[in-house]
């Protein structure tokens, strides 16, 4: 038995325990922007135009690389038109369409700092909303961002399937997450020593997944989302439903066999 002398220092020590992770973590405050973009040539400026404005007066290294997925309507002609404009950023181009997840995984490879995020090039986001996101790095090793008052800003429909997504993997993995679609911020390390599998949109929620078994800690931030106002979403594709099952079956599996422990644990963020 503990007295409760012995007690407080137990709970000082597990104190500064704490602080010296979180210090750790803030130490690598580095982000590399990962944009994949497959003809997204009405939106792809108003996109790099929100994540330089929230990242510029953060005290965050950062660097912005963009995926052209194979465009067709000069998404990458535009964004090498305007590079004077961003000069952080830097322009990889698919020979053809090679898909969300693949774009993903080019980018990861790609990227040189810290931590990684990869955020739509449909200019979803707005810079608030970003900045809040972005200046969350170092406040856990998992940064899990989900869509706030979702049915106010996506059909019906889409908030449906959405919800519904997300309760099927809480019941997979036994966690109680609000969405595993949304943008994340994970290590470097931790994404480039992954295998992701998946290669169109169920892929997120693998490499969440995956990642939160190799890490320690994760906060969830709420962000707004805001609609699509030009061109067609890619999400409603045949291909997309097709593999968001297969990475259902694939996480089902993973969480049948994986062995107890490794699982990070929520934190309280600022």
């Amino acid at each position: 038995m503990f007295d409760r002398g012995q007690l407080g220092l137990r709970a000082e020590a597990l104190a500064a325990g704490v602080i010296r992770y979180r210090s750790a973590l803030n130490a690598q405050r580095s982000l590399s922007v990962v944009i994949p973009a497959y003809c997204e040539s009405e939106n792809i400026l108003h996109t790099l135009e929100n994540v330089t404005r929230a990242l510029e007066p953060l005290d965050l290294a950062h660097e912005i690389l963009v995926i052209d997925d194979g465009s067709t309507d000069g998404t990458g002609a535009l964004v090498t038109a305007n590079l004077t404009r961003f000069p952080g950023v830097r322009l990889l181009v698919n020979e053809r369409n090679m898909g969300f997840g693949w774009s993903y995984r080019r980018g990861v490879e790609a990227a040189a700092l810290d931590h990684i995020v990869m955020v739509h090039g449909d200019n979803a986001w707005g810079w608030e909303t970003l900045r809040d996101f972005f200046g969350h790095v170092g406040d856990a090793d998992v940064i899990i961002g989900y869509t706030r008052q979702m049915h106010r800003s996506r059909t019906w429909r889409r908030t449906v399937i959405s919800k519904t997504f997300t309760l099927l993997l809480n019941l997979m993995t036994g966690r109680r997450l609000k969405y595993f679609n949304g943008l994340q911020i994970h290590p470097a390390s931790v994404l480039k020593s992954l295998r992701i599998e998946s290669s169109g949109y169920g892929f997120q929620a693998e490499v969440l997944v995956k990642s939160l078994r190799l890490t320690n800690t994760y906060i969830e931030v709420p962000m707004d989302l805001i609609e699509r106002k030009h061109g067609e979403s890619k999400a409603f594709r045949v291909k997309n439903f097709v593999d968001v099952a297969k990475t259902l079956r694939l996480l089902r599996a993973l969480e049948s066999t994986a062995a107890a422990g490794g699982r990070a644990v929520r934190v309280s963020g600022r």
